[in-house]
């Protein structure tokens, strides 16, 4: 694993420039559009990384942060990390393609196509994983400007992958789909893939949006909230380019949470931006029935600075203290032990409204390999589970001290649900 990770960080141009221009270096070339669109998660990549391999910390939150980077990510468990999508593919709008296209000698099969008003997801396979050329989506015969990320869902007898295209701009709930790529691995072709398509059912309705806020006296503005059984998309508007917004030194972020402070979990970010403004695209989970208000506090993380590891044994008795510096201390409250797995609770003692990709925390054997088996998850305000093997000796604790980081009460803003 860390091997993948180091042979993909070498082929990334990390941003000594402009940051737009080191992001798009990886995407299409040849298409020339009025606005840039960018991926944030692979803004989160170039800067997470290099802190993380510099310590040699890697762990399966961080894979699911890289998830926007080929081959980078533990296998994606639908049913447990994505219900929304698991709802829409048990609707009978899903398209079962199945459809295999060949091209200079390669095949990639299309199975299952599921589009659900604020992404359309494409489940495909291939006898093994090779890079693939950024996709082209037509709807209707017009091509759309929109990111796309890929995990991983199997990767044994063959390579089986999730595709995940955010839709940026309203569509009809029925069209003509196609997908459409060029070149693969270092093979270039077409692999062309269309089909008629619907909208699932999910009940999808908008939220009072409007609401504005400042964050290091940038202002923003939420512009629109959607929720549906499926997921819920939120956009956000920046008064600021994406330079102000990135830089090598630091670049915004969110915790969205619930009205209690639990965090939600973030499916996907995308962004697009010109040279006044730049607007976020965030789909969240479903929201469930007890929830009465979204919160959005924004910050700034640093990127670059000097982080330290923490290594230390699990401790026989809990609870355990761990120091995060001036972020404060995260502490373990309870093991509970089943089979060969365990599940590990913990809190950050701090003011600071961490997410789940802000906890970095890994469970390691004595000879240094990551038991994870599931991602860190919010159980409440800044309370989160992990679990990891039990088969491999004394579990040992690492985790990397958070950068400081502040909120200001004028970067929160609230969203009603009801």
């Amino acid at each position: 694993m860390e091997n993948n990770i180091k042979e993909v960080i070498n082929n990334i141009d990390v941003p000594v420039e402009k940051l737009d221009q080191a992001i798009e270096k990886g995407m299409r070339p040849e298409k020339q559009k009025s606005k840039k669109v960018w991926k944030t998660a692979i803004v989160s990549s170039i800067a997470s990384v290099a802190l993380i391999l510099g310590s040699g910390f890697i762990s399966p939150k961080m894979a699911n942060v890289l998830a926007d980077v080929p081959l980078i990510g533990f296998m994606y468990n639908i049913v447990e990390y994505d219900k929304g999508l698991q709802t829409a593919l048990s609707d009978e709008n899903k398209v079962k393609l199945n459809k295999t296209v060949t091209s200079n000698g390669i095949a990639i099969t299309v199975e299952e196509i599921v589009y659900d008003g604020t992404r359309l997801n494409v489940i495909f396979s291939m006898p093994e994983y090779m890079d693939i050329a950024p996709g082209f989506l037509y709807v209707n015969g017009r091509e759309l400007n929109t990111g796309e990320s890929l995990r991983v869902l199997e990767d044994q007898d063959g390579f089986r992958g999730l595709w995940e295209f955010p839709i940026n701009e309203e569509l009809p709930d029925e069209f003509d789909l196609t997908l459409k790529f060029l070149q693969v691995g270092s093979t270039e072709g077409e692999w062309v893939f269309s089909t008629p398509i619907k909208k699932v059912k999910n009940d999808s309705h908008k939220l009072v949006a409007g609401q504005s806020g400042k964050v290091n006296d940038i202002p923003f503005g939420v512009e629109s909230v959607e929720a549906s059984t499926t997921s819920t998309k939120i956009k956000v508007k920046f008064a600021a380019t994406m330079d102000k917004l990135f830089s090598e030194k630091a670049g915004v972020e969110a915790t969205i949470m619930d009205q209690n402070g639990t965090p939600l979990t973030v499916l996907h970010q995308s962004g697009s931006g010109d040279d006044k403004s730049t607007t976020y695209m965030y789909l969240v989970e479903p929201l469930n029935k007890n929830i009465t208000e979204i919160k959005i506090a924004y910050y700034f993380r640093p990127f670059g600075a000097e982080i330290k590891d923490v290594i230390v044994p699990l401790a026989d008795t809990l609870p355990q203290r761990i120091s995060q510096g001036e972020m404060g201390d995260l502490v373990i409250t309870d093991v509970t032990n089943q089979s060969q797995e365990a599940t590990l609770s913990f809190y950050v003692d701090s003011d600071f409204p961490y997410n789940e990709n802000l906890i970095p925390i890994d469970v390691k054997s004595e000879s240094g390999e990551s038991l994870i088996t599931e991602y860190a998850h919010a159980k409440g305000p800044n309370k989160f589970q992990v679990s990891y093997q039990t088969n491999a000796g004394k579990p040992i604790i690492h985790i990397l001290e958070t950068p400081y980081m502040e909120v200001e009460s004028s970067a929160i803003v609230t969203i009603p649900v009801k």
